[in-house]
């Protein structure tokens, strides 16, 4: 599933995640899709950031997602998203797919960020009740992935979000698009050689 070794436990020093930007360093992060099966489809779920945070507050976000800490392994930290986030105490690890690696940039505040994210799909029961419990987020929302487009169309997708969205098409239900679409797709998850699928 991945690597279980400790995170950052050869680093050669330690930087606060506010601090990355300023240095030009980018920040690691776990995104996972949480997916139900539903009849021929899936729905996508999304928790719905609480309007109180500083960055990106009120739009759509993965609902396992978080910034990589050092320290831990990326399981972990894995692990502990999911119950921060949603609730999701038991894992079945036999249904987590991982996806790609991908190295990002966008611009956010008049300032360039860059990250690195870890992507992951994971299928959990349509009855399965969410719960989150550090304050992050304000509700849950679902969509069948025939609807995906309207959240990119309305823009209120948190931007990195669209990494493991784009990576669940290319790996999972790419019959959703055009030859040409996903081609297009790969070529942009593919740029530079910055994304890998491991």
């Amino acid at each position: 599933f991945c690597d279980p070794n400790i995170f950052g436990e050869y680093r050669l020093l330690g930087v606060p995640r506010y601090l990355m930007t300023l240095f030009g360093f980018p920040q690691y992060c776990i995104h996972c899709n949480s997916l139900s099966k539903k009849k021929m489809s899936f729905l996508m779920h999304f928790s719905v950031r609480s309007k109180q945070l500083s960055y990106f507050p009120g739009l759509h976000d993965n609902l396992i997602a978080g910034g990589q800490p050092i320290g831990i392994s990326i399981l972990k930290n894995f692990q502990k998203e999911a119950v921060e986030e949603a609730g999701l105490k038991k894992i079945n690890f036999k249904k987590i797919l991982k996806g790609r690696t991908t190295k990002y940039s966008h611009e956010h505040q008049k300032k360039i960020h860059s990250g690195i994210i870890f992507t992951y799909h994971y299928e959990v029961s349509e009855k399965k009740k969410f719960i989150n419990t550090d304050g992050e987020v304000d509700h849950f929302i679902s969509y069948d992935i025939s609807n995906i487009y309207k959240i990119l169309e309305s823009k209120i997708l948190k931007p990195n979000c669209i990494i493991p969205i784009a990576d669940f098409f290319l790996t999972i239900s790419n019959d959703f698009f055009p030859k040409k679409g996903i081609l297009e797709l790969k070529r942009i998850m593919n740029k530079d050689g910055r994304s890998t699928q491991s």
